[in-house]
């Protein structure tokens, strides 16, 4: 029924603004970090983009996954940022890949298992009636991928398997929960990580990393298929090419990025298969 509803609307919205010309572009960032350090990184980042295309960039946050799809879906937003899990639970004929980023020479991430280093956790089967942190249902690093990770390990789901679950809504706050010791683990995106430990080493040194997963599709840039697609390519171009100039270059040094480059579609393929995995034990969107 949703997916019903979503199509009227789809369809509508393409004969009210389908051939109009926009002055302005939404721009939406799914908070895989707290939304007050992701509007700091991404300022310049939607400034550079205004100037690039001549259309003013209005930056919209969401704290929740399926909201930002929502967004997209109903073509509310016009291009994004978006997590590897959500990607896959968006209509397929409702965006484009505009382009994945490159950090440190590879376009994929992985998901990290992490605990306190006080306590003495060393396995995921060690983690058995501890309380755990998730990030986000939609999330691969945060959810899809740890949880497909105890059904094959362990043979149960997590609700059963932990002794408590939390939802942070974003990778900063796990990591902080677990560096305090107020959780015993959580389950984060390695670029979240990473990032965090280069820059300020302290929010991590409590903790330690217990499983590394398989590489992944970094999180991808995508444009809703209302925006036109010559303005989609002319992003794209935008996006591809904003390491060759040096205002480009130093927005993306400030977000550890080194390029864009276009996807893999190979490396979606492993969270499909998860996700398809989730479903037989209930877990929809």
């Amino acid at each position: 029924m949703a997916k019903k509803i979503i199509n009227i609307i789809f369809l509508i919205n393409l004969l009210l603004i389908g051939n109009t010309v926009r002055a302005e572009l939404n721009f939406a960032i799914a908070s895989m970090i707290s939304p007050d350090e992701t509007f700091f990184l991404y300022k310049d980042f939607g400034k550079y983009i205004e100037q690039k295309v001549g259309k003013k960039i209005n930056p919209i946050f969401r704290r929740n996954y399926s909201e930002i799809n929502k967004l997209i879906e109903t073509g509310r937003v016009d291009f994004a940022s978006i997590c590897t899990g959500a990607l896959i639970y968006l209509d397929n004929k409702r965006y484009d890949i505009l382009g994945v980023p490159v950090v440190n020479g590879k376009s994929t991430y992985r998901s990290y298992i992490i605990v306190n280093k006080k306590t003495k956790i060393e396995t995921i089967s060690d983690l058995k009636g501890k309380v755990f942190a998730f990030t986000d249902r939609l999330s691969n690093s945060g959810f899809i991928y740890p949880t497909y990770l105890i059904l094959k390990e362990v043979g149960v789901k997590p609700d059963k398997f932990f002794k408590k679950i939390f939802f942070t809504n974003s990778h900063d706050k796990s990591i902080y929960l677990v560096n305090i010791g107020l959780i015993d683990g959580a389950a984060v995106d390695s670029l979240v990580y990473d990032f965090i430990e280069q820059n300020e080493p302290d929010k991590v040194k409590n903790i330690k990393i217990i499983h590394k997963s398989d590489e992944f599709l970094a999180p991808p840039f995508v444009a809703s298929t209302y925006m036109s697609k010559d303005l989609r390519d002319k992003i794209r171009k935008v996006l591809l090419n904003m390491h060759k100039d040096d205002k480009g270059k130093s927005i993306l040094k400030k977000l550890k990025i080194e390029r864009f480059i276009l996807p893999d579609y190979k490396l979606l393929k492993k969270v499909v298969i998860m996700k398809d995995y989730l479903s037989k034990f209930g877990y929809e969107e």
